[in-house]
Protein backbone atom coordinates (compact mmCIF):
# COMPACT_ATOMS: atom_id res chain seq x y z
CA UNK A 1 0.00 0.00 0.00
CA UNK A 2 1.16 3.50 -0.83
CA UNK A 3 -0.02 6.93 0.37
CA UNK A 4 -0.45 10.10 -1.63
CA UNK A 5 -1.59 13.65 -0.89
CA UNK A 6 -4.11 16.03 -2.44
CA UNK A 7 -5.70 19.43 -1.86
CA UNK A 8 -9.13 20.34 -3.16
CA UNK A 9 -8.61 24.07 -3.60
CA UNK A 10 -11.20 26.46 -2.13
CA UNK A 11 -12.82 27.18 -5.51
CA UNK A 12 -13.16 23.42 -6.08
CA UNK A 13 -15.02 22.68 -2.88
CA UNK A 14 -18.40 22.73 -4.65
CA UNK A 15 -17.27 19.55 -6.47
CA UNK A 16 -15.97 17.79 -3.33
CA UNK A 17 -18.51 14.94 -3.42
CA UNK A 18 -17.89 14.25 -7.12
CA UNK A 19 -14.10 14.39 -6.61
CA UNK A 20 -14.29 11.92 -3.72
CA UNK A 21 -16.37 9.58 -5.89
CA UNK A 22 -13.89 9.78 -8.78
CA UNK A 23 -11.02 8.96 -6.42
CA UNK A 24 -12.84 6.07 -4.76
CA UNK A 25 -14.25 4.40 -7.89
CA UNK A 26 -10.68 4.23 -9.17
CA UNK A 27 -9.62 2.04 -6.25
CA UNK A 28 -8.16 4.54 -3.80
CA UNK A 29 -9.29 5.02 -0.22
CA UNK A 30 -9.46 8.51 1.27
CA UNK A 31 -7.92 7.79 4.65
CA UNK A 32 -7.80 11.27 6.24
CA UNK A 33 -8.99 14.77 5.43
CA UNK A 34 -8.62 18.20 7.02
CA UNK A 35 -10.71 21.21 6.08
CA UNK A 36 -8.75 24.35 6.87
CA UNK A 37 -7.27 27.60 5.68
CA UNK A 38 -3.79 26.53 4.61
CA UNK A 39 -1.04 28.62 6.19
CA UNK A 40 1.52 30.30 3.95
CA UNK A 41 4.35 28.17 5.39
CA UNK A 42 2.54 25.02 4.19
CA UNK A 43 1.85 26.47 0.74
CA UNK A 44 5.53 27.42 0.37
CA UNK A 45 6.54 23.81 1.02
CA UNK A 46 3.81 22.27 -1.14
CA UNK A 47 4.57 24.62 -4.02
CA UNK A 48 8.35 24.74 -3.47
CA UNK A 49 9.04 24.03 -7.16
CA UNK A 50 6.95 27.04 -8.22
CA UNK A 51 8.91 30.09 -9.32
CA UNK A 52 8.74 32.95 -6.81
CA UNK A 53 6.98 35.22 -9.33
CA UNK A 54 3.98 32.85 -9.28
CA UNK A 55 3.64 32.59 -5.47
CA UNK A 56 1.29 35.54 -4.98
CA UNK A 57 -0.99 34.48 -7.81
CA UNK A 58 -1.27 30.89 -6.60
CA UNK A 59 -1.38 31.64 -2.88
CA UNK A 60 -4.09 34.27 -3.41
CA UNK A 61 -6.47 31.47 -4.44
CA UNK A 62 -6.15 30.05 -0.90
CA UNK A 63 -6.29 33.31 1.06
CA UNK A 64 -8.77 33.16 3.96
CA UNK A 65 -10.67 30.29 2.36
CA UNK A 66 -10.87 26.69 3.53
CA UNK A 67 -9.46 23.91 1.39
CA UNK A 68 -9.57 20.17 1.88
CA UNK A 69 -6.19 18.53 2.38
CA UNK A 70 -6.30 14.77 2.26
CA UNK A 71 -4.47 11.49 2.07
CA UNK A 72 -5.34 8.53 -0.11
CA UNK A 73 -4.06 4.99 0.21
CA UNK A 74 -3.95 2.14 -2.24
CA UNK A 75 -1.76 0.16 -4.57
CA UNK A 76 0.39 2.57 -6.62
CA UNK A 77 -1.56 5.46 -5.02
CA UNK A 78 0.81 8.23 -6.14
CA UNK A 79 0.67 7.39 -9.84
CA UNK A 80 -2.99 6.38 -9.73
CA UNK A 81 -4.02 9.68 -8.09
CA UNK A 82 -1.88 11.60 -10.59
CA UNK A 83 -3.78 9.93 -13.44
CA UNK A 84 -7.20 10.48 -11.79
CA UNK A 85 -6.50 14.16 -11.16
CA UNK A 86 -4.64 14.85 -14.40
CA UNK A 87 -0.97 14.96 -15.25
CA UNK A 88 -0.86 18.52 -16.61
CA UNK A 89 -1.24 21.90 -14.88
CA UNK A 90 -3.67 23.29 -17.45
CA UNK A 91 -6.98 21.41 -17.22
CA UNK A 92 -7.54 21.49 -21.00
CA UNK A 93 -4.32 19.52 -21.48
CA UNK A 94 -5.40 16.75 -19.08
CA UNK A 95 -7.15 13.52 -20.03
CA UNK A 96 -10.89 14.07 -20.67
CA UNK A 97 -11.93 11.82 -17.78
CA UNK A 98 -9.60 13.48 -15.25
CA UNK A 99 -10.73 15.68 -12.35
CA UNK A 100 -8.84 18.70 -13.67
CA UNK A 101 -10.34 18.40 -17.15
CA UNK A 102 -13.85 17.72 -15.86
CA UNK A 103 -14.04 20.53 -13.29
CA UNK A 104 -11.22 22.94 -14.21
CA UNK A 105 -11.45 26.19 -16.09
CA UNK A 106 -11.20 26.33 -19.86
CA UNK A 107 -9.54 29.74 -20.04
CA UNK A 108 -6.47 30.86 -18.07
CA UNK A 109 -6.81 33.66 -15.55
CA UNK A 110 -4.48 36.62 -15.19
CA UNK A 111 -3.66 37.35 -11.54
CA UNK A 112 -1.16 40.13 -10.90
CA UNK A 113 0.01 39.82 -14.50
CA UNK A 114 0.63 36.08 -14.15
CA UNK A 115 -1.16 33.50 -16.28
CA UNK A 116 -2.81 30.92 -14.00
CA UNK A 117 -4.80 27.78 -14.67
CA UNK A 118 -7.94 27.14 -12.69
CA UNK A 119 -7.26 23.55 -11.83
CA UNK A 120 -9.25 22.79 -8.72
CA UNK A 121 -7.04 20.17 -7.17
CA UNK A 122 -3.38 19.70 -6.28
CA UNK A 123 -1.77 16.24 -6.09
CA UNK A 124 1.67 14.80 -5.50
CA UNK A 125 3.50 14.05 -8.73
CA UNK A 126 6.03 11.55 -7.41
CA UNK A 127 7.21 9.69 -4.31
CA UNK A 128 9.51 12.47 -3.12
CA UNK A 129 6.74 15.09 -3.38
CA UNK A 130 4.25 12.78 -1.69
CA UNK A 131 6.57 12.18 1.27
CA UNK A 132 7.18 15.92 1.69
CA UNK A 133 3.50 16.82 1.36
CA UNK A 134 2.37 14.06 3.75
CA UNK A 135 4.73 15.52 6.38
CA UNK A 136 3.10 18.92 5.83
CA UNK A 137 -0.36 17.33 6.18
CA UNK A 138 0.55 15.83 9.55
CA UNK A 139 1.98 19.18 10.75
CA UNK A 140 -1.25 21.05 9.93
Amino acid sequence: METSFYIIKPHGSVFRKEIHTMIQVNGLIISETKNLVLPVWALKIIYSDLLEKYHNAVFQLYKNMAAEAGLVIGRDAINKLLQIVGTERDPVDCAPNSIRFTFGGREPLMIDGVRCYTNIIHRSRNKMEAEKEIRVFHAL
